[in-house]
């Protein structure tokens, strides 16, 4: 039997071979697993994350959103920013936080705007690990949702991670000093995902409305103490040492405020300042109570209130606000929501939709008002459904499943 040993070893040799080759790799090369990335969620204007003592944020009276979520399998987080800060303060205070690291608002930022450069430090991260490599040499990068104001929050953060500042390189050089790594730029793969909610992508026509319009201006004054400032509060919208409708508005004048970010002219500023990456997905939810441009029984009657004075608001030249801008939630036009019209955009056909990356893709619109998508006023039967849909889908972008 010896003499058939050699023979039956080259055959066995060969065919192992013959199965490596038709698989495609070694037993080493096994494919990675899958990779679902944590989720991020970042609120609107005077709103709060986890860790306030105050009624779900995510959820409202539906309950708590994010844990339902977490039941479902995801990975959560909910971090406070600025209650009325801008764009970029809220984004760097957002990536000090997903870092571990302290706030930075930058040289030039705080020069310009005479405001500290340095804000709370944060001891640990949000989660570990993100922007480094796993060890199949893979990004680990997040998923980002914003409603509202949020959603300008999450876009300034990406555009830093993109292209960095060069205002702040310059300031940094010339005053050799270091320079937060937010401020470098070429981190684009850190993301993942952009997700926004009822975001005022290009702007409020509120602001515009009461800017522009006499009679609309003299009936907010009037009733800047009473109906107008419930509607604010009962929407979110309480801004310490603000007591009237006439205050807020004044409170815009301040350009590193939300406020100003908000203003038709305050977005579009901003939209010049963000840009697209090419490996990151993005998506818009924009919301709408009114039927044919008036708001309805959808809207709850706070949002009813401001949703009057939107729908009824036209301003062409030099603002731009014609009556494709009276749909809207109560806050935010409709069409503001949708996308920034600077920047590429696709309309989703939810019954044939693969997602692009590099390209907004607008979701179908959602009923009810500002409120209503994030929970306020349903219940959990009624908020959940939304998410947990739009978080499968982001999920199974990641895994390839």
């Amino acid at each position: 039997m010896k003499r058939y040993n050699r023979p039956i070893a080259i055959f066995i040799a060969l065919a192992m071979l013959v199965l490596v080759a038709a698989c495609g790799r070694t037993p080493q090369e096994d494919p990675p697993p899958p990779l679902a990335y944590p989720w991020v969620f970042v609120h609107g204007l005077n709103g709060y994350g986890e860790d306030s003592a105050l009624p779900h944020y995510w959820g409202g009276t539906a309950g708590n959103l994010l844990e339902s979520l977490r039941h479902a399998g995801f990975e959560c987080y909910a971090p406070s920013v600025s209650a009325a800060g801008s764009a970029w303060d809220r984004a760097v205070e957002l990536f000090a936080q997903l870092t571990g690291t302290q706030v930075d608002y930058g040289i030039a930022h705080s020069q310009r705007h005479d405001v500290e450069r340095f804000g709370t430090t944060y001891e640990d991260p949000l989660f570990e690990g993100w922007g480094e490599q796993d060890e199949y040499g893979r990004r680990m990068r997040v998923n980002l949702l914003g409603h509202s104001f949020g959603g300008a929050t999450i876009r300034m953060l990406a555009a830093l991670l993109l292209h960095g500042c060069p205002d702040e390189q310059a300031a940094a050089r010339a005053a050799g000093e270091d320079i937060s790594p937010l401020f470098q730029g070429g981190k684009a793969d850190w993301i993942f995902s952009i997700t926004t909610i009822a975001a005022p992508h290009n702007g409020v026509s509120l602001l515009s409305a009461l800017d522009f319009n006499p009679t609309l201006a003299a009936i907010a004054a009037a009733v800047s103490q009473t109906e107008i400032d419930t509607t604010l509060s009962a929407l979110g919208i309480n801004i310490p040492g603000v007591t009237s409708f006439t205050e807020f508005l004044r409170a815009a004048e301040d350009s590193n405020t939300a406020y100003a970010d908000l203003s038709i002219a305050g977005a579009q500023a901003l939209n010049e300042r963000t840009a697209l990456a090419s490996q990151t997905y993005y998506f818009s939810f924009a919301v709408d109570g009114t039927n044919n441009g008036r708001p309805s029984a959808d809207m709850s009657l706070p949002a009813q209130t401001l949703g009057v004075f939107i729908s009824s608001f036209t301003m062409h030249p030099p603002a731009g606000i014609n009556d494709q801008w009276r749909a809207n939630d109560g806050l935010v036009n409709t069409i503001s929501a949708t996308f920034p019209f600077s920047e590429d955009h696709t309309i989703v056909n939810p019954e044939d939709f693969t997602p692009s990356p590099g390209i907004w893709n607008v979701m179908p619109i959602v009923r009810g008002d500002h409120g209503s998508v994030i929970g306020l006023g349903r219940t959990m039967e009624q908020t959940l459904p939304l998410y947990l849909t739009h978080m499968q889908m982001v999920d199974r972008l990641s895994t390839g499943e």
